[in-house]
């Protein structure tokens, strides 16, 4: 079962083993750990045995692509404890995050920044790369470019997009 929630009237103890997760997945990751973070607005949860299986969080915001804006549904956070790995719960819950996104944040876009070995993975749930597209996003110290990879998701059925230029407005996610 997915439960999405908004992350602001998350149980406690719900948010420490989200954050623990982030943290084992994420806590050695330099460029991770040198960013400031967007926090979710968002968090879609697959449990099994009740036990968290898997979930993702999701960043509502207004970004400008090519000068125009949009409403965007930012992912991030898309994990797997170990134990749950293999078993299609990954899938499910970034196919839902779509669907929610669309049916009820009314997003025009989902938009994730990635490392390159997730790029077939998403690549298979409808998600396509910007070849060359700026990223820009808010540091505390200043903007700064991001430099590996971003994906968008058509919400509405609208063709493609490839933006050459986009501005998070804010921190990343």
């Amino acid at each position: 079962m997915i439960i999405t929630e908004k992350y602001s009237q998350l149980a406690p103890e719900v948010k420490s083993i989200l954050s623990r997760l982030v943290e084992e997945e994420f806590g050695h990751v330099a460029f991770v750990q040198e960013r400031a973070w967007a926090q979710p607005d968002w968090v879609l949860i697959q449990y099994e045995n009740e036990e968290i299986a898997t979930f993702c969080h999701i960043v509502v915001r207004e970004v400008s692509m090519d000068g125009a804006s949009y409403t965007v549904a930012g992912l991030n956070n898309v994990i797997t404890p170990k134990a749950h790995r293999g078993k299609g719960y990954a899938s499910e819950v970034v196919r839902e995050a779509g669907k929610f996104a669309l049916q009820e944040l009314n997003c025009a876009y989902g938009l994730l920044l990635c490392a390159d070995t997730l790029l077939p993975f998403y690549s298979r749930l409808g998600w396509y790369r910007l070849e060359e597209c700026k990223l820009y996003y808010s540091q505390p110290s200043g903007e700064q470019r991001y430099d590996s990879n971003t994906m968008l998701l058509p919400l509405t059925g609208q063709p493609n997009f490839h933006p050459r230029h986009i501005n998070l407005n804010g921190l990343p996610w």
